[in-house]
């Protein structure tokens, strides 16, 4: 099977004022020379990737500034992205978490959590897949989470959201498995980003742990997996291995594994 070639293809990133899909834009544009369309809330920070990603070489980038909370703006960004570039592929990344007891988070938090990291995800899947139906080529992955696989306590809604992400997603490849069009998914667990200092879970799990993986290395594998169409990768051998073995014990001894291992000090 024929691996993706994003060179000189144009690629949509959401989330890359930050994070790993900052360093998913960086690869994309060092080490595969893809041109990009990047998109998140901050334009300074846009701004910011976009000189330094045009200034080392030969790569084109345009930014969306774009806030996924919302929904006009998630239909303005598919309708932007199409005008501004041939879109060959997309890479829905975006998202946010709240680490602590659900009782304690406000419901605005949860409603956002929500829409950033689900229902925009669903929609410019949905969008990008009819583009691409009718272009005849494309490529969808979407960034899930291991918490999408296993269930987090003390993120509840975030792992809530992950699991609608990753069984959108798997669901979607299936029914299209005919079309031609590549739609994969990307579960990572811990990484070692500004979303753990913002919500948290740094004084849990500080970024210097096991636990948390390099944002750079985790975008490598990312795209790496993507290139090779895979429905579905988990990077590092430790989280393969937690979601094989998860397989094989209840669901409730699962849950309070996870309960203790993110319980908040």
């Amino acid at each position: 099977m024929a691996k993706l070639n994003f060179e000189n293809k144009w690629v949509l990133i959401t989330g890359t004022s930050s994070g790993l899909g900052q360093a998913i834009a960086l690869y994309m544009a060092k080490n595969e020379k893809a041109n990009l369309v990047v998109a998140a809330r901050r334009k300074n920070r846009l701004e910011q990737l976009k000189k330094e990603i045009e200034s080392s070489g030969n790569t084109t980038v345009k930014i969306i500034p774009t806030d996924l909370n919302q929904p006009q703006d998630v239909e303005n960004l598919f309708k932007q992205a199409v005008e501004t570039a041939d879109i060959y592929a997309v890479i829905n990344n975006a998202g946010f978490t709240f680490y602590g007891k659900a009782e304690e988070a406000h419901f605005n938090t949860f409603d956002r959590i929500i829409e950033v990291n689900l229902k925009a995800m669903i929609h410019l899947s949905l969008r990008f897949l009819s583009w691409f139906q009718q272009k005849g080529e494309g490529a969808i992955l979407n960034i899930t989470s291991e918490a999408g696989l296993v269930p987090i306590p003390y993120q509840l809604v975030y792992s809530a959201s992950k699991h609608g992400a990753q069984a959108f997603t798997e669901g979607l490849r299936m029914e299209n498995r005919k079309s031609g069009i590549v739609i994969s998914s990307f579960a990572p667990s811990g990484i070692a980003t500004e979303m753990l200092t913002k919500s948290g879970l740094d004084k849990k799990h500080p970024l210097d742990s096991p636990f948390n993986m390099k944002a750079e290395k985790v975008a490598k594998l990312a795209v790496k997996a993507f290139k090779k169409k895979k429905h579905l990768a988990v990077p590092g051998f430790i989280n393969k291995l937690t979601v094989f073995m998860v397989r094989f014990f209840p669901r409730w001894l699962v849950a309070a594994v996870a309960e203790r291992l993110y319980r908040p000090e």
